[in-house]
């Protein structure tokens, strides 16, 4: 009875530790209370290289999925229509702004100029004021089970510990 006793408790914690790996990740954004969830097979990728100025990454080329976070200044006190005209007027894209986990965010979409047009990569990136900051989260998708996946993930976005 001992030796079944053992070994139950053996599997029982071995089920406990995988399960504990496999983990979604719970990620700060910067300088910021506001968190994410991210999916497990996602590895941070540090911070971003001239001219890619993101505070860091987390990728995974498995789920076609890459999603990278911003944090600029807002010195001027921006408001969301504000930025939304900016990238209209400035940049072409076609903001909306929408109620996302209870934040109010600009949305757009565009897809990577530099990529030939039958393989970019797409990006749905989010945008909204944080304090004294502009907080944007990029998700670079490469399919349609990964820009679902984004949708899940941004919906998870809280301020709450």
């Amino acid at each position: 009875m001992k030796k079944w006793m053992c070994v139950v408790t053996a599997l029982l914690l071995a089920l406990l530790c995988a399960g504990g790996a496999l983990a979604d990740q719970k990620v700060q954004l910067p300088e910021s209370s506001y968190h994410l969830t991210v999916p497990d097979g996602m590895e941070y990728d540090g911070p971003g290289e001239s001219p890619d100025d993101a505070r860091f990454a987390y990728v995974s080329a498995s789920m076609g999925l890459e999603i990278e976070f911003f944090c600029e200044e807002n010195g001027k006190g921006a408001t969301l229509d504000d930025l939304a005209r900016v990238l209209r007027d400035d940049y072409n894209y076609d903001p909306s702004i929408n109620r996302i986990g209870g934040i109010d965010m600009i949305v757009f979409e565009f897809t990577d100029p530099g990529d030939p047009p039958d393989k970019a990569m797409k990006c749905i990136t989010y945008m909204f004021p944080d304090g004294n900051n502009v907080q944007m989260i990029c998700f670079w998708y490469a399919n349609q089970t990964a820009a679902d996946r984004t949708a899940e993930i941004i919906s998870g976005i809280t301020d709450k510990d």
